[in-house]
């Protein structure tokens, strides 16, 4: 078989499954584990999949659906929702962006918290927190239908004019050797500026983002950032975590 011919292989692999490894595909492939490490490395090397160890995973040029980010993982994202609303005070000002985990977290929030000031681009958030807050903006800008969120220059603009005690940003995935990861440049440099300009920056990140790769690097992190998430993640990440001075807490289910 050609290197050609394999590397199309891998490719199709990688697309179907959120990971493939170095034995499965020398099994399949005919060839040796070094023949297929090297494959890997020239793929990654063109951004067309990304190595990790013993294997590779899929590069995600897209997001899904915000319908079926809501569906997945709800328990998790629950657990998530009410571990942030008992760190979030009455009377907080905060960041949060657009995104199904930072939603459940903003209807965790409105249940709990009084007299908050916030400040959001998502225009479903703003609705949910506006009878538990004192304050409410919403950031101007270019709206998506597809996520009833804005964004753009303008909204990044309108940012820059606040502060807050607290930043909820979501994120696209998680990997040990990208660390966090989005789908475009626009909600990448968003969540960066609501974390940069903020005193404690959370990074809401439910388990079924641990593997996901999306093509924009979120970063570098602001020190002492935070990830919230529902489970331990996988030992790699985790290592790759604490590399990052990243914290990690566990929502346990006695959050709920």
């Amino acid at each position: 078989m050609l290197p050609s011919q394999r590397h199309q292989v891998i490719l199709h692999r990688v697309a179907a499954q959120p990971a493939v490894t170095i034995r499965e595909l020398t099994t399949s492939l005919g060839v040796s584990r070094e023949t297929v490490r090297k494959d890997i490395e020239q793929l990654a090397a063109e951004n067309r999949l990304l190595q990790v160890r013993g294997g590779a995973t899929r590069i995600l040029t897209a997001e899904p659906p915000s319908q079926m980010r809501a569906a997945t993982n709800r328990e998790g994202k629950a657990r998530i929702a009410a571990h942030v609303a008992g760190l979030i005070a009455d009377g907080a000002s905060l960041f949060i962006d657009n995104g199904s985990t930072t939603l459940a977290v903003a209807l965790a929030i409105a249940q709990r918290r009084l007299g908050l000031i916030v400040y959001t681009n998502d225009l479903k958030i703003a609705e949910i927190l506006a009878p538990a807050a004192r304050e409410v903006t919403v950031l101007g800008g270019r709206l998506d239908p597809a996520e009833t969120a804005t964004f753009g220059i303008e909204t990044l603009e309108h940012l820059a004019r606040y502060r807050a005690e607290y930043a909820l940003i979501g994120a696209g995935g998680i990997s040990a050797r990208a660390l966090f990861t989005d789908f475009s440049r626009e909600a990448a440099e968003m969540r960066l500026r609501m974390m940069r300009q903020t005193e404690e920056a959370l990074i809401l990140t439910d388990s079924s983002k641990f593997g996901e790769v999306g093509q924009v690097v979120l970063g570098p992190l602001p020190k002492g950032a935070r990830m919230i998430t529902d489970m331990a993640p996988p030992e790699e990440i985790a290592a790759a975590l604490n590399a990052a001075s990243v914290g990690v807490d566990v929502a346990s289910a006695e959050s709920e």
